[in-house]
């Protein structure tokens, strides 16, 4: 009996956090594409909004011949009251990219410019336009793909009509699988998010063949505080047949650090540890 009890009171602390979110889905809404993008769009407006984040991760990298390279990164992004955006991606190991870093900044409203510093040249470049679909520092996930993914929170399911393919169950989760078409530039997108939380689980990307030309799954997901944060990311390139891995070592939510994180002369002059 006091089991039973316990349970009931943590099921409706649970049930209390997702309506005071605005997350909750009536039910008579579940089978509604455009309500579960809305639902998920509130949230993450919401309850799982966030100033700035500090992450350091392990990355994995598989090239065509199944060799695997390990390295160690760490990112820095900081969102604006404004809405502008700021981030700093760079690596700490092994030793021949140490100190390789791109740096993201975004007025509110704009598109984002990006910088790209080698530490043997110390000098950062400004990206040419097609580095947007090139992979990050040797992985497989593009600038282009961590804009959609992040643009995917604000989708507005009036604006891109999208099409419910079904309940799944994806990585041990009950999760919504939704169709997108045209964007990013792409024919089609399919991402599911899960069901309780409306959380991205996998995320695939179609041109005009039909298997995907990008594959993203994130799993683990554990929160700080009220913020969910995947603790792997599996990127897949099934045309290149090549894939990464990215391992969350540590998080810090709200940590208040500095602002001269992301200035291009403090890259530049400083020997990053």
């Amino acid at each position: 009996m006091r089991s039973r009890v316990l349970a009931l009171a943590i099921a409706a602390a649970a049930a209390a956090l997702v309506i005071e979110a605005g997350a909750a889905i009536d039910p008579d809404a579940a089978a509604d594409p455009r309500a579960i993008l809305d639902a998920r769009r509130r949230l993450y407006a919401t309850a799982y909004t966030w100033a700035d984040q500090h992450q350091v991760l392990r990355v994995t990298t598989w090239d065509t011949a199944a060799r695997s390279h390990e390295r160690t990164i760490e990112l820095f992004e900081r969102r604006y009251p404004d809405g502008a955006r700021k981030a700093l991606l760079g690596f700490l190991a092994p030793d021949e990219v140490k100190g390789m870093a791109v740096l993201s900044q975004e007025r509110a409203g704009g598109a984002p410019e990006r910088w790209l510093y080698l530490p043997r040249q110390r000098r950062a470049r400004r990206f040419a336009g097609q580095m947007r679909d090139e992979g990050l520092l040797g992985t497989d996930l593009t600038a282009a793909e961590l804009d959609l993914m992040r643009d995917s929170l604000g989708w507005s399911g009036a604006a891109l009509r999208p099409t419910l393919r079904g309940a799944e169950r994806i990585l041990d989760v009950d999760a919504y699988a939704l169709e997108v078409e045209g964007v990013g530039g792409y024919e089609r997108v399919v991402l599911w998010v899960g069901a309780a939380d409306l959380v991205l689980r996998q995320l695939e990307l179609y041109e005009r063949e039909p298997t995907a030309a990008k594959r993203i799954r994130q799993s683990d997901v554990r929160f700080i505080g009220r913020v969910p944060v995947p603790g792997r990311i599996e990127v897949e390139n099934p045309r290149a047949g090549t894939r990464s891995r990215f391992d969350l070592v540590t998080v810090e939510v709200d940590s208040g650090f500095p602002d001269d994180v992301f200035s291009l002369p403090l890259l530049a002059a400083a020997k990053r540890e």
